[in-house]
């Protein structure tokens, strides 16, 4: 079973999604919730979960979108 990924992973993987995803129609949305997230979240790592949910969310959107 896999670690715990530290800060600096999930920021790379968040780097990494967000340079694959900018073009999807959600990623605006992403942005605003990233806001949100600076804002209501005080633990950078929370902030880093909740925006990996969200691209994960636009990965299976992307995903769903290219199987129909």
């Amino acid at each position: 079973m896999a670690g715990v990924p530290d800060l600096a992973e999930l920021q790379a993987t968040i780097v990494r999604m967000e340079r694959h995803y900018v073009s999807h129609p959600l990623f605006a949305d992403y942005k605003r919730l990233c806001e949100r997230f600076a804002n209501d979240l005080s633990d950078p790592r929370d902030v880093a979960i909740s925006q990996a949910a969200v691209l994960m969310l636009i990965k299976f959107a992307s995903e769903r979108l290219s199987n129909s």
